[in-house]
């Protein structure tokens, strides 16, 4: 049995749980349908986190007899991202405003009796950067025009319907060095804090939620890209994000208070809304001077090497569990 097979059963299974399986939402008698979206400045790893979440459950499928799942890719490359993230190439970034290719959906079931067995999950994803809600979201709300109806706009729409919200915090884009420098930088139109275009676009999100007296079910808060501040975090604080979940909150209070005060006002409003935290890392390959590899041609020429390992990349799969599971019970 994998590492990943193992990690499930350290995790809090919510297939395996006696409860009866919700009637609303229910598409055609047999899948709970729960609309998830992930939120994020561009950059932030929202593309990696997908892909990652899809592997690690399509490796549970092969590993666990009683875990089923399958992929609706739609137009999207979750699909091809998986099988070049096992090549050690990183997924490519997400063009903005392209409203099909970033959707797709994880059916998940436990149960090896019937085909979908006593508990089933069905969620569906959308990748979409912050900046690119904040821009269209206007059509809709503010000036009904023609634009409303674009392809973009549905997808906006879509996202304000959404049951279930992964908020991607990179952690390499956070001000932790003197002079509020950041380990990653991204192009020079992208916000240069994170954490102040993350809390305000949700708290937009979270207005119009209230606006209609529509609670949000789960928020996972994916704390991005720890393993680039893991040795900085350990020697200056003691941090470790990735094994101790108190030092987590202690980074998000430090270095994304708006986002941490956007949820604190969001439970205090809707107190049955579920709140996680999610350290993601993808490791890197390492040249002998300590430097990453790049790779010298392709789509990502120039870009760095993931680490993989009989076709295994060296990530944190048991948050990708934890998500999994954290869905789960929502649904």
């Amino acid at each position: 049995m994998s590492q990943i097979a193992r990690n499930v059963f350290n995790a809090l299974n919510p297939f395996t749980q006696n409860q009866p399986v919700p009637t609303s939402g229910i598409n055609r008698g047999m899948s709970s349908r729960y609309l998830t979206s992930m939120i994020g400045t561009a950059g932030a790893g929202k593309t990696v986190i997908a892909t990652l979440i899809f592997w690690v459950a399509r490796t549970l499928q092969q590993q666990l007899p009683d875990f089923h799942c399958s992929i609706d890719d739609t137009n999207s490359t979750i699909k091809a991202d998986v099988c070049n993230m096992e090549a050690a190439h990183f997924p490519p970034k997400t063009q903005a405003y392209n409203s099909y290719a970033y959707q797709c959906a994880l059916n998940m079931w436990w149960g090896k009796n019937s085909l979908w067995g006593a508990k089933n999950a069905t969620f569906q994803v959308v990748d979409l950067a912050g900046e690119d809600l904040a821009t269209q979201s206007q059509y809709q709300f503010k000036k009904p025009e023609a634009a409303s109806q674009s392809a973009a706009q549905k997808l906006v729409d879509y996202i304000y319907n959404s049951e279930i919200f992964l908020l991607a915090a990179p952690a390499s884009r956070a001000p932790i060095f003197d002079g509020d420098e950041q380990v990653e930088t991204e192009d020079s139109d992208v916000h240069s804090n994170p954490d102040v275009v993350l809390s305000s676009i949700f708290d937009e999100i979270v207005k119009k939620r209230m606006a209609v007296r529509r609670p949000i079910k789960g928020i996972g808060l994916c704390i991005t890209k720890t393993d680039m501040v893991e040795v900085y975090l350990k020697k200056k604080y003691g941090w470790d994000l990735n094994q101790n979940p108190a030092h987590r909150v202690e980074f998000l209070n430090k270095y994304f208070p708006w986002t941490t005060m956007s949820l604190k006002g969001l439970t205090d409003t809707w107190s049955n809304t579920h709140i996680g935290i999610f350290p993601m890392f993808v490791e890197t390959e390492k040249n002998v001077d300590g430097t990453e590899k790049k790779w010298e041609s392709g789509y990502d020429k120039g870009h760095s090497k993931i680490a993989v390992v009989d076709r295994v990349p060296k990530c944190s799969s048991q948050s990708a569990v934890d998500i999994i599971n954290f869905i789960g019970k929502l649904v």
